[in-house]
């Protein structure tokens, strides 16, 4: 079976895409304070995000910002592990790790550090 190849200018966009989104998610991963960086980055307030699935889409306006998703969707993936980034039938999941699994799950202290 031979790979895939582009059939679309969306297609083509697909490095530039992720790579924007794990730029923002590197820094949300190893600052030293995540509240804080996702405060200052969508403008908001952790009060505002109740359950899983809420801060679970606070991670991903976090991960999209100032992204250009050229036609791409992402969503959280079901298990809050990752996000699915997605276009015709192709998904590409990209991991969150451990820090923003956990603050999805269980929320966490704006003074909780990396790592």
């Amino acid at each position: 079976m031979s790979a895939p190849h582009p059939h679309s200018a969306a297609d083509l966009a697909l490095a530039p895409v992720l790579i924007g989104i794990e730029r923002n998610l590197a820094r949300l991963r190893t600052g030293a304070d995540l509240e804080f960086a996702l405060a200052l980055a969508l403008n908001d307030d952790s009060s505002w995000y109740h359950s899983a699935g809420e801060r679970a889409h606070r991670v991903l306006q976090g991960a999209t910002r100032d992204v250009d998703l050229h036609g791409w969707t992402a969503v959280p993936t079901p298990d809050w592990h990752g996000l699915a980034i997605s276009h015709g039938g192709y998904t590409v999941p990209i991991m969150l790790g451990q820090r923003l699994t956990g603050y999805i799950t269980h929320g966490v202290a704006a003074s909780q550090p990396a790592g």
